[in-house]
């Protein structure tokens, strides 16, 4: 027999089966059932891998089971009608892949075979996946049908854009928004299959997959597969993070306090590392946002500690968010790179720079120059961002060399400080092409008309 995998092996059968969360939508589905007041069409919208296809078919099961003379809450799967649906060639459940049948020609041929009374149901359960897709004039041919249903139709469309599907198809269905799963769900069901299939899945290794299928529960079954197929064995953290090439949490923390420490030469040393490694520099940012949430958890008394936490030397809450702010603000700007290794490098460098400013010392007696700085006024966060705003929407090099400064306001003139080792940003942000764009901003949103650059050198 050819090997199944196993989201389609554990693919729920029934409500009652094996289907995890939507609990608000099983209990609308099924009172429907209940009662026999089932619409003609139904929009189901969320996230992928959250159940919307897996809903639709056992719905379709529930409405036409031949268990009974009228639809029931929970499927039979033994009948002639629920095995045919189960292994896909039910000819009263017709799927619908919209992203390949996208034309009005499609639609018109699907209009024509509605007219036809199930050929062994008591409905004919038309399943539109990836509805979004259709055409404009796909979607009036199909407002025509959805206008004047048969009564013998059911529709069920599935999507995970519903924003771009017209209003009036809209107004017509019942829409039921599937969530993304927690973590704890998708992991206590991950730890229920690995048992099912002989393997001892950890709790730990059980909770990283959750925690990268992200909501997804699909995901989450191909990612355990995949570990599965590495291990060998029982998994436990470690085989998950070298079948995934992510790094363990341990390597996580070191590289945290490298660069808590500002020890440039031991975070380049660990990325160069993880280079021999194969690994996604883009995962190990959104893992160190991930190691960081947990400590500002931690130091919140919103999450219990663990050992790894305790030993992340960042211990007060504004330290780690600023550093989170760091992390998420490079993680934006890595996507503008086709270098991933030397993004992350650039990125981590620049963080490193950033924690080493240090504070200016209070001196008894303030020179002329210190005096004059005293004068200066920063610029709200909020007007700073709409001036990178501005700029950004007439020129991103414009934006690349301003977003790195610092503003302050001298009487009449904004001036730019940036950090010492950034000369070229200081020698490019005065040239004209830049200049011209960067004070017409300047003088929308805080009526000056003029800047100065400096280097923090400079300034003391």
């Amino acid at each position: 027999m050819l090997y199944q995998s196993l989201y389609r092996q554990y693919r729920p059968l029934g409500f009652q089966q094996g289907y995890v969360g939507q609990e608000h939508i099983v209990r609308t589905l099924q009172n429907s059932l209940q009662t026999g007041r089932l619409a003609h069409a139904y929009l189901f919208s969320g996230p992928r891998g959250t159940g919307k296809t897996t809903t639709a078919k056992i719905f379709a099961k529930a409405v036409n089971c031949l268990s009974s003379d009228k639809p029931v809450i929970e499927p039979c799967n033994q009948c002639e009608l629920c095995m045919a649906v189960n292994q896909g060639n039910a000819m009263d459940v017709i799927e619908m892949d919209a992203a390949t049948n996208r034309g009005i020609e499609e639609v018109r041929d699907l209009r024509d075979r509605v007219k036809y009374a199930p050929a062994l149901g008591r409905y004919k359960v038309y399943i539109i996946d990836e509805v979004h897709m259709l055409t404009t004039e796909a979607f009036n041919a199909l407002l025509k049908t959805l206008e004047e249903p048969p009564a013998h139709v059911i529709f069920i469309m599935a999507t995970t854009e519903p924003q771009k599907i017209p209003a009036t198809i809209l107004s017509r269905c019942q829409r039921f928004d599937f969530r993304p799963l927690t973590e704890g769900m998708i992991a206590a069901h991950l730890q229920s299959i690995a048992q099912q299939t002989g393997v001892n899945l950890n709790e730990e290794a059980a909770g990283i997959l959750a925690f990268r299928a992200q909501g997804g529960m699909r995901d989450a079954i191909g990612l355990l597969e995949q570990v599965i197929a590495f291990a060998q064995g029982d998994i436990g953290p470690e085989h998950v993070w070298q079948s995934l090439g992510t790094v363990d949490k341990t390597r996580l923390v070191e590289l945290a306090n490298s660069m808590a420490a500002r020890d440039i030469g031991a975070v380049l040393k660990l990325l160069d590392e993880f280079g021999h490694m194969g690994l996604d520099y883009r995962q190990l940012l959104l893992d160190l946002l991930e190691l960081l949430r947990e400590k500002l958890l931690q130091v919140s008394g919103a999450m219990r500690n663990t050992k790894l936490n305790d030993d992340l030397r960042l211990k007060t809450a504004p330290e780690i968010m600023t550093m989170m702010d760091s992390v998420a603000a490079g993680l934006q700007d890595s996507r503008r790179w086709t270098h991933p290794r030397l993004a992350a490098e650039l990125i981590m460098i620049k963080i490193c720079n950033a924690e080493a400013a240090p504070a200016r010392e209070q001196k008894p007696t303030p020179t002329k120059s210190a005096a004059k700085v005293n004068k200066e006024k920063a610029v709200t966060r909020e007007k700073w961002e709409e001036i990178l705003g501005l700029v950004k929407g007439e020129s991103i090099s414009s934006y690349a060399w301003l977003k790195e400064a610092t503003p302050f306001i001298n009487a009449d003139t904004l001036v730019l400080e940036y950090p010492d080792n950034y000369k070229l940003h200081c020698e490019n942000i005065v040239k004209p092409e830049h200049r011209q764009i960067i004070v017409l901003a300047f003088r929308q949103v805080l009526g000056i008309d003029d800047y100065k650059v400096r280097t923090r050198e400079q300034r003391s």
